[in-house]
Parts: structure tokens; sequence; C-alpha cells
């Protein structure tokens, strides 16, 4: 998977990898420690489950331009969240991060290269 640096209104906040083909977003985090990867952006993505993963994770929907448009914090394993209107990729973190970045809706969440 490709990394990058992911950026919350300009500012870098963590390392990310990118999930954007069929493969990488199928697999997303499972059988991985969401700790130790930073952070997973998965496009094109409107809906996720976490079936199969190892730990609770936040998930953060955007929409083309980066714009967050729904946060769900602490999500616990085996659970299917309600597809997101407007969202075109999600970014899923370890638990509690989205918030420890200070990430809210409205802020924009971009990728430059690492």
């Amino acid at each position: 998977m490709k990394r990058s640096k992911l950026l919350r209104n300009q500012e870098e906040i963590c390392l990310t990898y990118i999930a954007d083909n069929f493969l990488l977003r199928l697999r997303g985090l499972i059988g991985r420690d969401p700790s130790e990867v930073g952070a997973l952006l998965i496009k094109p993505c409107s809906q996720i489950h976490t079936f199969m993963m190892s730990a609770p994770i936040d998930v953060v929907y955007i929409d083309k331009t980066g714009k967050v448009l729904h946060i769900d914090e602490c999500v616990d394993k085996n659970k299917c969240k309600a597809k997101v209107k407007g969202s075109k990729a999600v970014v899923e973190f370890p638990a509690y991060k989205a918030k420890e970045f200070n990430i809210n809706i409205g802020d924009c969440l971009t990728v430059s290269e690492a």
C-alpha cells in the first residue's frame, strides 16, 4: 500500500496508508493492528464494517473535496455502519485518535506525499 501524510486543514497529523483498489479496500485493516498503521484512507467508500477486526476504530467520512461529513468514534468489532450520504472516502484510525487529532465535522482532510 502507498503511504502518505494525512493533513487536517493543511497541517500534518499522521502518516496514512491508501487503499484505492478493490483488494486493498476489501482487506482494509483486517488482520492489522490499527495502532501500528496510523490511519487508513479507503477510497472510494461510503460505508464500513468491522467484521474480523482486532480492535475498535474511529471512522471519519469525507466528501470528494476532503470535507469531514461524519465521525463514528470507537466502532467496536463486528459492526456494520450505515452509509453516509455524500461520502466518497473514509479514514480509519485506532480508537480515540480522531478526538486526539482534533478532527471535527467541516474540517478538511487531505493527503500529500510522504
